[in-house]
């Protein structure tokens, strides 16, 4: 597949020691998934390796590294450049170190704030970042217990863990965030957003 080892020693020089170990966490975590799930283990941690890609640059530098690909920041990212480390983190894994796997790169570019149209393999990634063993914060223990029992059930207690915090933290909320949540809401009930 691809030069792990090539891959980890990049990261390394991109972020910082303790983003570098939470990505490492986050590999392994994504990998127990995705065999739990029947998913591509190997891929699933390539993409839990690479999801911070772009953690470590400052706000400006993700704002202007936002433009430089293209990618128009909203208000909210403007106001909170770390929200683009995703997307933008896909862009520079494609880029600069040749990973066209567009599945590799879509749970890349969900891990933070979410899709509308994420897959299982999505899912994956967006919750082993939240869980993987480094990770400590209330409410963890249920969450790492839910994981391998239902993934969509686990998905969407993480996603409202999520939200619950940036609310109690007085965050600002991304609006696709807001949007994955409503579609989450109406689809318990049988509804389609």
């Amino acid at each position: 597949m691809h030069d792990v080892g090539f891959i980890k020693e990049k990261l390394k020089a991109r972020l910082t020691p303790r983003h570098f170990e939470h990505s490492l966490g986050t590999a392994q975590t994504a990998a127990d998934m995705a065999h739990a799930y029947g998913l591509d283990e190997e891929k699933a941690y390539l993409a839990g390796l690479l999801h911070d890609y772009a953690k470590s640059m400052s706000g400006g530098e993700l704002l202007a590294a936002a433009a430089g690909y293209g990618i128009e920041a909203n208000p909210v990212e403007i106001e909170a450049p770390y929200l683009l480390h995703s997307e933008l983190g896909a862009c520079m894994v494609k880029e600069e170190l040749g990973i066209v796997d567009q599945e590799i790169l879509d749970a890349i570019a969900y891990h933070t704030i979410g899709s509308c149209s994420m897959t299982d393999f999505d899912k994956i990634i967006y919750i082993a970042d939240m869980i993987e063993p480094g990770r400590a914060y209330p409410g963890l223990d249920r969450l790492r217990h839910m994981a391998l029992e239902g993934l969509d059930e686990v998905f969407r207690e993480a996603y409202a863990h999520s939200l619950a915090h940036l609310i109690k933290a007085g965050k600002l909320i991304h609006p696709v965030t807001v949007e994955v949540w409503n579609r989450l809401v109406a689809q318990e009930y049988g509804r389609l957003l």
